[in-house]
Formats: C-alpha cells, sequence, structure tokens
C-alpha cells in the first residue's frame, strides 16, 4: 500500500480529502495535528516537553514535531495518508531520517478564480457560525487572502525539494471531497510503483 503526504493551503479541505482518499483505498489517515494535540492532552512526555515551549511563547521544535508524527507512522499497519505536514524542507529531511518517506506527495491546488470562491464560502460559513462577524466581512476575506499569499511563498522551497526527489505531484483541489479523492487515487497508485 503507498504512503502519500497530502499538503494545500488554508482554504482546502485537506482533512476531507485525506479521509475520502482513505476510506476508498484503505490507508490510515494520520493528522500531524492531531497526533500533537493528543500527544499533548494526554501529557506524555512528549507532549509535556511541547507545552514547556508553547507556554514560553516559544516555537515547538521541528525534531519534536517530527518525533510524534514519525511515531504515529511507525503504528500504522499498512500504507497512511499524512496530511498538512511537512510544512518545510528542514521537517521533510527529518522525516526522511526517521525512515519515513512518502511514495507520492500530492499537492492539491486551486486555480485563481477557484481560490476566490474557495475564500467567499469560507467566510460565509464562518459568517453563518458567528453572524455578528458580518461586519469584519471585508477584513476576513482579507486575512484569508493573506493567508493564502503567505503559504505561496513558505511553500515554495518545499514544492523545489518534493520536486527534486521526483515525489512531488498536483492535483486539483476544487469540488467535493469525493471528487478530489477520484483525482487522488490514481496518483498515489503511481506513487506506489515508482521505483
Amino acid at each position: 500500500m503507498p504512503n502519500v503526504a497530502l499538503i494545500a493551503g488554508p482554504v482546502v479541505e485537506l482533512a476531507s480529502a485525506a479521509s475520502a482518499l482513505a476510506a476508498t483505498t484503505g490507508l490510515q489517515v494520520v493528522s500531524a495535528g492531531n497526533v500533537f494535540r493528543e500527544h499533548v492532552h494526554q501529557q506524555t512526555p512528549l507532549g509535556e516537553e511541547a507545552s514547556g515551549y508553547m507556554q514560553a511563547g516559544h516555537l515547538v521544535p521541528d525534531e519534536l514535531m517530527v518525533k510524534a508524527v514519525a511515531d504515529a507512522l511507525a503504528r500504522v499497519d499498512g500504507g497512511w495518508v499524512l496530511y498538512g505536514f511537512p510544512r518545510t524542507i528542514r521537517q521533510a529531511e527529518l522525516l526522511t531520517q526517521s525512515g519515513h518517506v512518502p511514495d507520492a506527495v500530492i499537492e492539491l491546488v486551486l486555480t485563481e478564480d477557484q481560490l476566490r470562491r474557495a475564500v467567499h464560502q469560507r467566510v460565509e460559513r464562518r459568517i453563518e457560525l458567528d453572524p455578528p462577524q458580518a461586519e469584519r466581512r471585508e477584513e476576513i476575506l482579507l486575512m484569508y487572502t493573506h493567508s493564502q499569499e503567505n503559504h505561496q511563498e513558505q511553500i515554495e522551497p518545499l514544492r523545489a525539494y518534493f520536486r527534486t526527489h521526483g515525489l512531488l505531484h498536483t492535483v486539483s483541489g476544487f469540488g467535493d471531497c469525493d471528487d478530489v479523492a477520484a483525482r487522488l487515487i490514481p496518483v498515489a497508485s503511481d506513487g506506489q510503483r515508482r521505483p
């Protein structure tokens, strides 16, 4: 079974795409964020160490984050879908050193028009959940737009890293999760067959 890493910008529903892909292929979903939160919640030694950094207002070191993710991947029986991680070249290198190299890294991308629509949908959903935020609609739209622009700058070195290693693939992230999963399946399968 293939091991797949999914990456995307902040308005693409990665969790839904990962779950849909896993349901169709029998892969196990691993969310770096959930793994990490569980360590903190369970107050494991790793979680307590991470809490110390967070309480001091510091970023959790990549080494600690990768250790948590690598431990979770090591417990998977079969293939996995890791989503939202790695986010930097350093994290990718550490993950490789831990023995967990994805067969394929798939970036879910949107066209400019699709991105605009996705941002508007995300903002409207947020306002539905919290109607008083309607007054801040333009400010929230701007926040999501800046977030996407920052993501593009930050992810380019990681794209180049995976491209150099022959792992990077791009798939449209537009549509419902089943449509996206249908596009992901052949790419994930091809990744498993790479030399």
